[in-house]
């Protein structure tokens, strides 16, 4: 009897969990944050489960309060609609217009306060500087980054002639 009542309960356990989700082609959303600044999230593929939205291939934008737009791509991650959060992971490129990019493996990014952290394998490259870090927290809306762990940085001298 123990036997069937286990099997039963996980059977309907996946029963109500496979009711419970919604698979979404192309999602995007696209709306404010409590400042006002726009932000859009988009992917190739999303299950939504309750509040939670699984996301596969994002790409996501985020406006500052000077107007710069921040890119987030990534393989995979969840967003939760009700606060805002959207979890990455895996080959995560995080960007603005004026080629500043920092790679990851795993990152967060709050809607409503426009904090980014980003974790495991950091690198940023610049236009002539390159940094690595364990983990990076880019706050003030992309003005200031802060690198921690084992962080190196490689500054490229360029020639005054060219």
């Amino acid at each position: 009897f123990f036997f069937i009542f286990v099997f039963f309960f996980v059977f309907k356990s996946d029963a109500e969990e496979n009711l419970n989700t919604i698979e979404i082609k192309n999602p995007i959303f696209t709306t404010r944050s409590i400042d006002g600044s726009p932000y859009e999230i988009k992917a190739e593929k999303g299950i939504q489960r309750e509040n939670y939205l699984d996301l596969f291939i994002i790409e996501a934008k985020l406006k500052t309060n000077k107007d710069i737009w921040i890119y987030l791509n990534a393989d995979k991650g969840t967003f939760n609609q009700s606060s805002g959060e959207i979890l990455l992971n895996s080959n995560i490129e995080v960007y603005t217009e004026s080629d500043e990019k920092i790679f990851a493996e795993l990152a967060s990014s709050n809607t409503n306060s426009k904090i980014i952290t980003l974790k495991k394998n950091v690198e940023y490259q610049g236009s002539n500087i390159f940094i690595s870090a364990d983990e990076c927290i880019i706050n003030n809306e992309f003005s200031k980054i802060t690198y921690y762990g084992n962080v190196k940085s490689r500054i490229l001298k360029r020639n005054s002639y060219e």
